[in-house]
């Protein structure tokens, strides 16, 4: 759609239009992160099902909102285990396994976390390609 303007207020449209895209990918980051996120914490619950059900289904995404502070832009999205953040912490990064105050072993850990971020790495920027051509 052309409009007509004339030549002093040729400033203000483009601001007004340059503010119209910034506030429109400004939602298609919001949106692609939130999704990639939903869809990570999928992963991670599916990994995590090993260690049992209650624990995999305290698995949530807080989805990020839009910050913009000093001219940027901000969005955080976290996939978390609830209450269990020091057994996510242990089971994802192992520990020592200790009888009678021994040390008896060491228990390695399984990356169920890792394998959700290592899924935001290879997919965020896709998504939000799709959400910008959208």
């Amino acid at each position: 759609m052309s409009k007509t303007v004339k030549a002093d207020q040729l400033a203000n449209e483009v601001a007004a239009a340059l503010q119209t895209f910034v506030n429109s990918t400004d939602e298609a980051l919001k949106a692609a992160v939130n999704n990639t996120a939903e869809q990570a914490a999928q992963i991670v619950k599916n990994g995590a099902r090993t260690f049992g059900e209650n624990y995999a289904r305290d698995i949530t995404v807080r989805k990020g909102r839009l910050n913009k502070r000093y001219g940027h832009t901000n969005i955080q999205a976290y996939v978390t285990a609830g209450d269990h953040y020091r057994v996510a912490h242990l089971l994802e990064h192992g520990h020592a396994i200790v009888a009678g105050g021994r040390v008896t072993g060491f228990w390695e850990g399984t990356p169920h976390f890792q394998k959700g971020q290592d899924y935001i790495d290879r997919n965020l920027v896709e998504n939000l390609k799709k959400e910008i051509e959208s």
